[in-house]
Parts: structure tokens; C-alpha cells; sequence
């Protein structure tokens, strides 16, 4: 992008109106945020039938990128094949290979503006059975990985099903012609032994005031012989309102669902049920559950459905709930608009678009303010806020075809900027550009490599120091030139702009918003030629006051290719790249001493698990302001909700995993927990068990991770000195912790507070890691600043805890589906901790 006058005279880049293509391909970003679906067609091949596959998709309808970068269906394909064969995927002029025999995945993330797209498979002979899967995701943003691949891929044998995914355009259906193939209905069912369910999913509604909805029934049955397993239901939005009897079972078993919406108020909630059956193909296998409420007021249902998710107003790009004038924002719900997806054409956005409209009333009085709709689809639409709305609260209604919801109501301040990710859900890699990489065609990725997309040659790699960055965004506050498809120019000085990465601040060299695009906002800055490497560097932008959503940049040494990890090899980082996910197997042996009413309570357990991540999850832990040898992490998820951070999946390693040491008798095992995303691993030994000592983990292998053997050696002792002396946490005073033991090498130090707001935890941590050796470590108070003061017990609490670690033992294992694992450690623990107030 060095078309767009990177020289620190922004000001004239603005003026000169910069032509901008990598801002077009941001417009989508922000406008298409989040969007998906499907419809699915499933065809058969005829086991150990030497066959070729041809399947021609046409009519995908042609993309119409216009110069204001809003027309068109974008579209992603994906390929996964596996099995002793090979398989080509044809886009245009361009064919990607596989090569037998580990399970390989080609994933094309970009729109390859052609209206058809061939596959071939070859070579499916005796019991080696090929299978494939395309995917075509659309619309979608031009700069993410298409819809989520299986989190769990079969073993290779058992795959015998091709499944094609496709999604309607706004404009005509893609057309199949399948050859060769014995065809048949449903989506991809792995071959081998299996888990099924009498119901994909449960619907439950509830008026306010009225008779609790009905228990439900699913059938849990298997193929070949009978299966035990776990079950478990979970609310994702909401609180604690789903329910599941039995908790376990063989096959065939009857699950019995029920709900208690008691103290919910009028909206949508979803939650999900979890089957993990050790040794099928298939676990574990997830229901879907939806719990509509209706009646009351605030948030709930209008007619015919209409409703804003509670919370669900949010700035488009960081996904935070305070907006700013003149952004752009995403509005959550249900029956808000058609089924299929409707764009507006910038920079003349409607007030209207396709039956949809959004108001902004203010709370205090006042006429209502009209957003300026940008798409319209009925679980999420997305408009710009005007330049001119004032700062306040404003009761949020959509209306659709003359039916109007419920108000949402939402705070808009000066500025409130939200950083595009490359996920588009604001968390993980920052979507960022090189200034002085390849003319700015460039994108920041963990590894090297390049793309071809619509004539451009894009250049992937780390950032280095003394690049010049970019990032792109949303709600960088008011501009009225914006609104009509211009710029006013830089705002770096006037909005107080600055750029937090890798804990060093910068002052953007140009912080402004981007012709032809409203709401759409560029901030440039140059990396420090002296910051650390690091391939999951923090960056925040700060504006206003506000702070927006916590990214990260991939920076790398100078005149390396890729960023430096400890815990990834390069391989792991390409996988996350293109889209993949890691797993990692994570276990601990642990003696925590708790201060409780009672008195001091100790436990001692031994659990961990094998968890898949993607690069955002993985990132999140590492993305947070970080000061000294402490990072902050600060979220906000609903109440029974996934923690962003969590990993997207467990794996199965096996029905239970031995462990001997010191006092443990013969036959002690970590047994299966169930989860709502799969198997994790605990015991709890009688305290005393744990003492200084090797103590061994091994696993005979599962369904999904195979057999591995891990040993770690448990501390001696390990004891804060101070600790009774600690009875508050004041946010503006440092805290210094004191400690003395033996056996352990690294102290991990954990302060936290927890707030409950409305249907949504607002959790804050501060993680700090340092040696053991100097005995002693100082919070920093800038730091515990960002904690919410709170008290030691209640909804809102604080939490302290201080943990004497050893070495951590790292250990391998094979995955069945092929690889092996990317990072793992089996770590042992001596811990304090204890709920304490924040002020």
C-alpha cells in the first residue's frame, strides 16, 4: 500500500484521496462480519469401487466488486481428503494437490472470481476410501477462513461419504452435476462405529409468567455394538437454565431435557447438549437447544419474533458494546430481517434497506436518530451510526416490515475504536497491512508465503521493526465527511490517538477514516526498531479515553521469515496460517491450600486434557496490555457461556489414564469428565498423596489421541511468606509477594475480579510468571488498574492465588486422525489461593 503515501504526511495521503484497494477489501470485513450458512447435499461412493469423481459447481453467481468494494457473493472453498489416495481441487486456472496418506486440507480463503469450480477424486480402490469435502461459504469476508472445518476429522478408514456445503448467493443458487457417485440425503455421517440422536436439536418457549415449557426427550442409540457414555447440557447465553437427566448411560438411552426459565427475561437463548462415547468416530456429538422467551419488556421479542439479543448491540469490529458517532455497528437477534443477506451500496447508505430500519432514541428525550442500514438478515444486521449523534444512552429499536422490537439500550461515547481481527469476531491476529512490504499488498501472518487475489500478488509475513503498520477499524469517532463517503483527515491529535503493542506505545503517524467506505477507519504506526520479536505481540489502540478490543501482531527478528515461538514449531504456525487449529495436552499434578470461611481447605488433584485451539483462542491469552512479566486478559461472555479463550474442542485419549508415584496405589486413574466439547481427565487423590516425587501419566490412546506416557517430579514445599498479611488488593498500590520452598522453578501469580452485568460475566486477570529464584515479585499497579473493584464474595468478587511450579514435563503423542500433538506439558503445583475484595 505504499500508493498511500506512507511518509508521515497523512494528512496530504487523506487529501489526495488514496485509491485504498486493501480498504475495499476491509469494507467487507466490517460489513460482513460474522455471517454465515448452509444448506447441505450428500453423496456416497460405493465402498471399495475403484472410481473418478467429477463434480462441476456452475452458476455461482459472479462477484460485482465496485469501486465502494459493498456488491457481490464472496465465496471460500474448502477441500479435505484423506486415506491412501490423492485429489485436486480446481479454481479457475489454478489446481491444488493432495498427496496421500495423512489427512490433508486445502483451504482457499479468498474469492477466485470465477462463476464454476471442478473437483476431481481419484484412485478409491479396495478399503482405502477417499472422502472430500468442499465447502462454499458465501457471503463471507474476503480476509477470513471459511466456515469452521469438523472440529474433529474421523480416522481415515472410516470416511466414506463426499459432502458438498454450499450457500445460495443473494442472486440465484450454485447448480451440481455429480458423476460416478451413488447419491443420498442428510450431511456427512462417518463410517465405523458411531454415536446417533433421535433430535439434531430442541426448541423451548416460555412466556413470562406462565407454565414451564415441557420436558423433551432424545434417543441416544449406536451402530455396531452398544456404547457408555457421558452427557452433559450447558447454556451458552443465559444463566443456568438448561438441564439433562441421566448424566451417563449405554446405548440405547433415553436423555430427558428440561428447562427453568424462571428470571429470564423476554429474547432468544441458546445452549447445547454434549454426547463423548469413547471409541466411536463421531464423539462428541452436540444438540443444539434453543430456549425462546417471550412477554416483559427490554430486550425481548416484538411481534412475529423480532428481537434484539440482549447485549447484542456492538461496535462491528472489536465487538464492544459502547459505540462511537460515525461508526459502524452489528446489531444481534432474531426476525430482524429476510433469510438471505441484503447489502446497501456505499457511500449513500439508506436509512431502509429491504424492510429493515434501526432508531436510536435517547433515554433523556429527544427525537429518534436513524442509522444508516449497511445489511439486513434476520439473526444480524449492520448499519452506521451518524457523525452527528451525541454522546448518551439510547434505547436501540429494529423494526422489519412494520413489526418493531423491544428497545436494547446502549451507551455511545466520543470514540469507542474497535481493530478488525482476522477471525471478525475482534479477537486474535490483528488484519493488518505492511506499509513498506510489496507496496503495502501485504498481509501480517506468523509465517512467509503470498496469495493471488483480483490481479494483486499479496506478500505474507511477521511484521519486523521498523515496519509501518496498519490496522483497520471501526468507531474512531464523529466525522461528518466520512458519512458522505470521504475523509476529514487525521484525527490522531484531536482523538488523543495511541498504539499499545508489544507494552511499548506509539503515536500513530495517521489515524483517520478512509475514502469511499463510512464508518471505515485506518491507523497507521511505525514498530519500534527496537521491540521484541514475538509472534503474538499485544496491540490496543487507545482513543478518547476508550480502549478498544486486545489483538495481536506477529513481529519476527530482523531478516527472519517467520516469528520465534517456544511453545509452536513453524509447521504449527503455517497450520494456524491457513486456517487450522493446534492441539495441545496440558496436565497437572496439584496440592492447593484454600482460605475459606472455614479455614484453610486443602485439595489435591491430578487432571488436564487434550484441547484443539484456533489462532484467536490460542492468541487471547497473549493479546492483553502486559506490564513487566504480567499480561492482562479482560473479557466478557454471557453467563454459561464458552470463555473466549477456551479451546474450541477436547479430544478423546481413552476411557481413563493410569497414574502411579509415591502413595498412589495400584490402579488409580484419571476417569472422563464430560464437557459440552468433549472428554477432560481428573482424580482427586486423599490429601497427602502428593509429595515430593516422579509421578507418571499414561494413556493407552482413543479416538482421537493416541497412547503417550508423561512424567513430573512434585515439589518439595513452597510457601508465601506474606500471605496472611494480604487482605485486600488496592488498585493503585503495587503488591508484593514474598515466598521461601523447595523444588519448584517458576512462581505463577494470578489476580482476578469477577463481575456479573445483567446475563454477562465481566472477568479481568492479571497473569504474571517469574523465577523462583529471587524469592519475591511486585505486581505492578499498572496493572491491577485495570481490575474492577470488588468485593470477596458475592456475584462481583476478587480472587488471589500464588502457585510454586516445577519444570514443566513436555511428551508426545500421535493424533488418529494424523500428526501429532503441537505443544504439551505435564506440570506439578503447590498453590495458595483465596477470594479476596479489590478496592
Amino acid at each position: 500500500m505504499g500508493n498511500l503515501g506512507f511518509r508521515g504526511d497523512h494528512k496530504g495521503c487523506s487529501q489526495r484521496r488514496c485509491p485504498g484497494r486493501i480498504q475495499l477489501f476491509l469494507a467487507c470485513v466490517l460489513a460482513l462480519a460474522g455471517v454465515r450458512g448452509a444448506n447441505a447435499q450428500c453423496y456416497r461412493f460405493s465402498s471399495g469401487t475403484a472410481a473418478s469423481l467429477t463434480i462441476n459447481i456452475t452458476n455461482l453467481p459472479a462477484p460485482t466488486i465496485t469501486p465502494d468494494g459493498t456488491g457481490g457473493t464472496f465465496y471460500t472453498y474448502q477441500l479435505i481428503a484423506v486415506a491412501g489416495n490423492s485429489a485436486s481441487l480446481s479454481i479457475g486456472s489454478t489446481t491444488y494437490s493432495l498427496s496421500p496418506p495423512t489427512v490433508a486440507l486445502i483451504q482457499v480463503d479468498f474469492n477466485p472470481l470465477v462463476t464454476s469450480l471442478i473437483m476431481n477424486v481419484s484412485g478409491i480402490v479396495g478399503t482405502s476410501a477417499v472422502a472430500a469435502q468442499i465447502s462454499l461459504a458465501g457471503p463471507t469476508n474476503l480476509l477470513q477462513p471459511a466456515a469452521p472445518l469438523p472440529a474433529v476429522l474421523p480416522p481415515a478408514s472410516a470416511w466414506t461419504i463426499l459432502d458438498i456445503l454450499t450457500t445460495a448467493g443473494t442472486t440465484g443458487s450454485p447448480t451440481f452435476t455429480v458423476d460416478s457417485i451413488t447419491g443420498c440425503s442428510g450431511t456427512v455421517t462417518p463410517g465405523g462405529p458411531g454415536i446417533a440422536a433421535s433430535a439434531n436439536s430442541l426448541a423451548f418457549a416460555y412466556t413470562i409468567g406462565g407454565a414451564t415449557p415441557a420436558n423433551q426427550n432424545v434417543t441416544i442409540t449406536s451402530t455396531g455394538s452398544a456404547f457408555t457414555f457421558g452427557a452433559a447440557a450447558a447454556a451458552l447465553t443465559g444463566s443456568n437454565w438448561l438441564h439433562l437427566t441421566p448424566g451417563s448411560g449405554t446405548t440405547p438411552a433415553t436423555l430427558t431435557a428440561s428447562v427453568t426459565p424462571t428470571g429470564l427475561a423476554a429474547g432468544n437463548y441458546r445452549g447445547t447438549i454434549s454426547i463423548v462415547a469413547s471409541g466411536t468416530t463421531n464423539s462428541p456429538l452436540s444438540i443444539d437447544v434453543v430456549l425462546t422467551v417471550t412477554g416483559g419488556s427490554g430486550g425481548g421479542p416484538g411481534a412475529g419474533g423480532l428481537a434484539i439479543t440482549a447485549g447484542g448491540v456492538q461496535n462491528a469490529a472489536g465487538y464492544q458494546n459502547l459505540l462511537a458517532p460515525g461508526g459502524v455497528f452489528v446489531v444481534l437477534g432474531s426476525a430482524m430481517g429476510p433469510a438471505s443477506i441484503v447489502l446497501a451500496t456505499a457511500p449513500n447508505y439508506p436509512t431502509l434497506l429491504s424492510g429493515t430500519s434501526i432508531t436510536f432514541t435517547p433515554v433523556s428525550g429527544g427525537a429518534a436518530i436513524d442509522a444508516k442500514m449497511i445489511y439486513t438478515l434476520d439473526r444480524q444486521v449492520a448499519a452506521e451510526l451518524p457523525s452527528s449523534t451525541a454522546p448518551g444512552t439510547y434505547a436501540v429499536r429494529v423494526t422489519y416490515n412494520g413489526q418493531t422490537s423491544a428497545p436494547e439500550n446502549v451507551t455511545v461515547v466520543a470514540r469507542s475504536f474497535g481493530i478488525v481481527s482476522i477471525n471478525s469476531g475482534g479477537t486474535g491476529p490483528a488484519q493488518s497491512n505492511i506499509a513498506n512490504v510489496n507496496g503495502g499488498i501485504s498481509l501480517v501472518r506468523f509465517t512467509s508465503g503470498s496469495l493471488a487475489f483480483n490481479g494483486l500478488n499479496f506478500t505474507l509475513t511477521p511484521a519486523h521493526p521498523g515496519d509501518i503498520l496498519t490496522l483497520w477499524g471501526t468507531g474512531g469517532g464523529a466525522d461528518p465527511a466520512s458519512d458522505a463517503g470521504t475523509s476529514g483527515g487525521d484525527q490522531t491529535a484531536a482523538g488523543n490517538f495511541v498504539v499499545t503493542v508489544g507494552g511499548r506505545q506509539v503515536t500513530p503517524l495517521y489515524a483517520g477514516t478512509s475514502f469511499g467506505f463510512p464508518g471505515l477507519w485506518q491507523v497507521n504506526f511505525t514498530l519500534p526498531a527496537d521491540i521484541a520479536p514475538d509472534c503474538f505481540a499485544s496491540v490496543q489502540v487507545s482513543a478518547g479515553g476508550q480502549t478498544s478490543n486486545a489483538v495481536t501482531v506477529a513481529i519476527a527478528p530482523a531478516g527472519q521469515s517467520a516469528c520465534v515461538n517456544a511453545q509452536l514449531s513453524p509447521a504449527a504456525l503455517a497450520r494456524l496460517d491457513a486456517g487450522g487449529s493446534i492441539v495441545f495436552g496440558a496436565f497437572a499434578a496439584a496440592k492447593v491450600t484454600a482460605d475459606t470461611s472455614a479455614g484453610k481447605v486443602v485439595q489435591e488433584s491430578v487432571s488436564g486434557e487434550f484441547a484443539r485451539f484456533t489462532a484467536a483462542e490460542w492468541a487471547l491469552l497473549f493479546s492483553g496490555p502486559r506490564f513487566d512479566a504480567c499480561t492482562v486478559y479482560d473479557r466478557t461472555y454471557p453467563v454459561g457461556g464458552k470463555d473466549p479463550s477456551s479451546p474450541e474442542a477436547f479430544l478423546d485419549a481413552g476411557a481413563n489414564l493410569p497414574l502411579s508415584g509415591p502413595n498412589v496405589a495400584s490402579g488409580v486413574a484419571l476417569a472422563t469428565v464430560s464437557t459440552p466439547i468433549g472428554p477432560a481427565y481428573g482424580t482427586a487423590p486423599a490429601v497427602g498423596t502428593l509429595v515430593n516425587g516422579k509421578y507418571t501419566l499414561t494413556g493407552n490412546g482413543g479416538s482421537q489421541v493416541g497412547p503417550f506416557s508423561a512424567s513430573v517430579t512434585f515439589p518439595t514445599s513452597f510457601t508465601v511468606t506474606n500471605w496472611d498479611s494480604i487482605t485486600q488488593i488496592d488498585r493503585t498500590q503495587p503488591l508484593t509477594l514474598n515466598w521461601t520452598g523447595t523444588g519448584f522453578d517458576q512462581v505463577a501469580i494470578l489476580v482476578n475480579s469477577a463481575t456479573r452485568i445483567g446475563s454477562l460475566n465481566h472477568i479481568v486477570s492479571v497473569n504474571c510468571t517469574v523465577p523462583a529464584s529471587p524469592g519475591t515479585y511486585t505486581v505492578p499497579r499498572a496493572a491491577l488498574a485495570l481490575l474492577q473493584p470488588v468485593g470477596a464474595s458475592g456475584a462481583n468478587f476478587g480472587g488471589l492465588a500464588v502457585t510454586g511450579m516445577s519444570t514443566a514435563t513436555p511428551f508426545t503423542a500421535n493424533l488418529v486422525g494424523g500428526g501429532t500433538l503441537d505443544f504439551s506439558a505435564f506440570a506439578a503445583d503447590l498453590q495458595v489461593t483465596k477470594n479476596i475484595a479489590v478496592q
